[in-house]
């Protein structure tokens, strides 16, 4: 049975439903993370333009970073989007840093290859996530097992 590779929940939301916090899990088949970030639609709004011009051919790679890769910070997480060959595949580059102390800190960096509709797929969902729609999304079907 295939899994999505990422999973988006909000877990908590300021009064004015401006900033929250998101707790996101990443599945490769071969390992699991899940990482704890504070964002608002604005930096999410950026990520789905940006993986919506990659989908549309505008660009041929996409990265979005959230957090800073710095000490005494909440979180890192950087995403690569990428074209693979001429075949429709998206490569996903994923950074992640929970930024906590010893023994608790994690830092991962792994790939997952998608299919282009997967790309739409999560644009679609990410669109209404940011509407409000709806409060979690699953998306990013791994193309090779």
């Amino acid at each position: 049975m295939t899994q999505p590779s990422v999973k988006i929940k909000k877990i908590w939301v300021d009064d004015n439903d401006s900033f929250f916090e998101l707790s996101l899990d990443f599945w490769t088949g071969r390992c699991s993370m899940n990482l704890n970030i504070f964002t608002d639609n604005e930096e999410l709004e950026k990520l789905n333009e940006g993986v919506m011009d990659l989908a549309n051919f505008k660009q041929k790679e996409f990265l979005w970073i959230t957090g800073e890769d710095v000490e005494n910070v909440s979180h890192f997480l950087s995403m690569r989007f990428f074209l693979c060959g001429n075949r429709g595949y998206v490569g996903v580059e994923v950074t992640a840093d929970n930024k906590l102390e010893s023994p608790y800190s994690v830092r991962a960096t792994f790939f997952l290859v998608t299919v282009l509709s997967q790309i739409d797929d999560l644009t679609r969902k990410l669109g209404s996530f940011i509407k409000g729609e709806i409060c979690e999304l699953e998306s990013l079907i791994r193309f090779f097992e």
